[in-house]
């Protein structure tokens, strides 16, 4: 029998005409390009899809105190958001994540929603790489609704 996260990397898997199927760890890698990569993960009760990416390496010091400044800004803008910042201390890294409930999915929907999450990972990346704390605040609030 297959789950409902299954069924939907199966169907995600021919809108984007790409072979998609889980790992030992029960989750889906998708990587995009030049080191974004989109993880996909049903959670521990099997109700939510997780979508997540690692943003950028940001290194130690007041330059990452201002990015997390922004991350935390971003995440306070209202809803609907594409996705939520954190950051993983062991490996230096800002995150991009968003939870769906999987009654609300269909492939083409998840297909929809992953668009902009992609874009929001790589304008976040693509800023950080080039020194600003973030993308300008007009480009967060495009991608963030």
């Amino acid at each position: 029998m297959i789950d409902r996260f299954e069924d939907i990397l199966q169907g995600l898997g021919q809108e984007f005409d790409l072979p998609l199927h889980t790992d030992k760890h029960h989750a889906c890698a998708i990587r995009v390009k030049a080191g974004l990569i989109v993880q996909l993960e049903k959670d521990p009760a099997q109700e939510r899809l997780l979508i997540a990416s690692q943003v950028v390496e940001v290194p130690p010091g007041k330059f990452r105190e201002n990015v997390l400044k922004e991350a935390l800004k971003a995440n306070g803008l209202p809803d609907p958001r594409v996705g939520v910042f954190a950051y993983i201390a062991k490996i230096n890294q800002l995150v991009l994540f968003q939870y769906y409930p999987f009654d609300i999915l269909t492939p083409q929907r998840l297909a929809g929603l992953l668009g902009p999450f992609i874009q929001t990972a790589e304008k976040w990346r693509e800023a950080i790489e080039a020194g600003s704390a973030s993308p300008p605040i007009d480009s967060i609030r495009g991608f963030l609704r």
